[in-house]
């Protein structure tokens, strides 16, 4: 019997994103696979990308856990959550992401997302014994990086801490051999 504990998985993405929406959909197949491996999601716990990747993780077995925050006054966590971790502000909230996440996957999104990559990659970057993958899913995010590199003092070496992947299918491929 493999007494280790389930590996936690923090995906990060937008809340804005509609149940119709293909990013939906794609958010939810990504918690969906992360459940079926036999992992835990961990998100920040309201809509959008956080529901669609917790609802695909709980739909398909998995355990979910929502940080969330308390700036976010008037927002409701979503109902596809196991547990809820309330913390004081977004830098606790990605703090607490972060120390308990065996990985990350970021999804499109917005200022937020953006913050949360930006913190972790950076943490990635000073510690040179950092073994947790960022994985980026979708294309767009290659020209991203190029626009980075270009225009900001972001080098090559940086941007090959990050992995870049078209399907949720490519994430758990990745992770079943770098976990």
């Amino acid at each position: 019997m493999n007494n280790q504990p389930a590996r936690q998985i923090a995906v990060f993405g937008g809340s804005r994103v509609q149940p119709d929406s293909p990013e939906y959909a794609e958010a939810y197949a990504v918690g969906k696979l992360i459940a079926r491996a036999g992992w835990t999601v961990i998100n920040g716990g309201y809509s959008g990308t956080m529901e669609a990747s917790a609802r695909g993780a709980k739909e398909n077995g998995g355990r979910t856990l929502g940080v969330t925050s308390a700036e976010f006054v008037r927002l409701a966590p979503n109902n596809y959550l196991d547990e809820e971790l309330k913390s004081a502000d977004l830098f606790e909230r990605i703090r607490a992401m972060f120390q308990r996440a065996d990985a990350f996957i970021v999804l499109k999104g917005s200022m937020g997302t953006l913050a949360e990559l930006t913190i972790v990659w950076n943490l990635a970057r000073i510690d040179q014994n950092f073994l947790k993958p960022i994985i980026l899913l979708g294309a767009d995010w290659a020209r991203v990086l190029e626009t980075w590199r270009a225009h900001l003092a972001v080098t090559e070496e940086e941007t090959n801490l990050l992995r870049v992947v078209t399907t949720p299918e490519q994430i758990i491929e990745l992770l079943k051999k770098e976990l």
